[in-house]
């Protein structure tokens, strides 16, 4: 009959299944926690990471050499922005908070400003000059690998001393490139392709150790570092998708016509550059063509980023996609040191083995893994 009740024979089979359920659950959670852990910290070797330290050293020491041919009108008493100025910023600027109520009220909890800069109080151009060469000769460090953890600090410092000193400057850049020293701070970047790792291998050598010349082993910090910049990246790429959803310009294809045709950003004095702008605006199809495209290519490129980079066979379009629009943004919009930074960043989904391969086959130096 269809109405009758279970009797006491089916239990056994439903509580075999209930069992089977709860087994497979039992499996599968364990199995989420097994790849979450081997994605955060599985040991992997230094080589991506010590690479993106060995760059980022030479960005900062770039950056900061720039700022030598201009001193003391970024950081200077008598600079762009004064120290009177500075100190108002520093001391008198209100903060707000929105009120417990969350109405439009706020509530003033401060008038001062969080930033520090050595440059707040030191004023001397004598002595300006001498923290000056200071972070200099930290970030060359950082980019040889010499104490590479200390000159990474100092570097990371003296970065956030020149924008906090002077923040009409700030641009995307120094966003960029102090997001880099941070978990360049953390990293084991010293391990490999570093002064620090050169003259280890000596010591080893001289104490008679078999093992000098092996390669530097795995490392779970490695690793972790390396996923933080991964997702770091990401959020970046997301941010800026979702934001430039916001504006019509990219809506309408005219976004890139913005960038071509500033001329804060482009060599509009070169002729050749301008007479390919006026051929474009003359042909009303090409130009559609290439501005649609490339609005097209930035906005999928940054918004499926984060979202298909994991993808083994996705991967490397992922990268090369990404390499392609910053060398892009380089070329035409002038911001070739964001464009460096950022590329140094992407660098962090390539996989050591394959960092391992091109420094062997085309590393020069103390990079090659020649015996010392």
């Amino acid at each position: 009959m269809s109405n009758v009740k279970n009797t006491i024979f089916d239990r056994p089979a439903n509580s075999s299944t209930n069992a089977n359920y709860r087994k497979t659950t039992e499996e599968d959670s364990q199995g989420w926690l097994e790849q979450f852990d081997k994605f955060w910290f599985s040991p992997v070797a230094p080589n991506t990471i010590s690479l993106i330290r060995l760059l980022t050293g030479c960005l900062i020491f770039y950056i900061t050499l720039c700022y030598s041919f201009e001193l003391l009108a970024f950081v200077g008493p008598d600079g762009i922005v004064n120290q009177a100025l500075a100190d108002h910023f520093r001391k008198d600027t209100p903060m707000y908070v929105m009120a417990p109520e969350w109405t439009e009220n706020t509530i003033e909890i401060t008038k001062t400003n969080l930033s520090w800069s050595v440059f707040y109080h030191v004023t001397n151009p004598y002595w300006i000059w001498v923290f000056h060469l200071g972070f200099l000769t930290a970030n060359l460090c950082m980019a040889l690998g010499l104490f590479s953890r200390t000159s990474t600090i100092i570097s990371w410092i003296g970065a956030l001393a020149y924008v906090h000193r002077a923040p009409s400057g700030l641009f995307g850049m120094d966003a960029m490139i102090i997001i880099l020293l941070f978990y360049m701070i953390i990293a084991p970047g010293g391990e490999i392709y570093s002064l620090d790792h050169y003259f280890q291998k000596l010591r080893r050598k001289k104490a008679g150790d078999p093992k000098w010349n092996e390669p530097p082993k795995p490392l779970v910090l490695s690793n972790f570092v390396t996923r933080m910049i991964q997702i770091h990246f990401c959020i970046i790429y997301f941010a800026a998708a979702t934001s430039k959803l916001q504006g019509s310009s990219w809506w309408n294809g005219t976004a890139l016509w913005g960038v071509l045709a500033n001329y804060s950003f482009n060599p509009m004095h070169i002729s050749v550059y301008t007479s390919l702008l006026v051929f474009l605006t003359k042909h009303k199809v090409l130009w559609e063509i290439i501005m649609t495209t490339g609005c097209i290519y930035t906005i999928v490129l940054e918004s499926s980023f984060p979202f298909l980079v994991w993808n083994r066979n996705l991967k490397w379009i992922m990268i090369s996609g990404s390499i392609m629009l910053h060398t892009g943004i380089g070329l035409l919009m002038g911001l070739t040191t964001f464009s460096l930074c950022m590329i140094t960043l992407v660098l962090a989904f390539v996989p050591p083995e394959f960092i391992k391969i091109l420094i062997d086959r085309y590393g020069m130096g103390p990079f090659r893994r020649s015996s010392v």
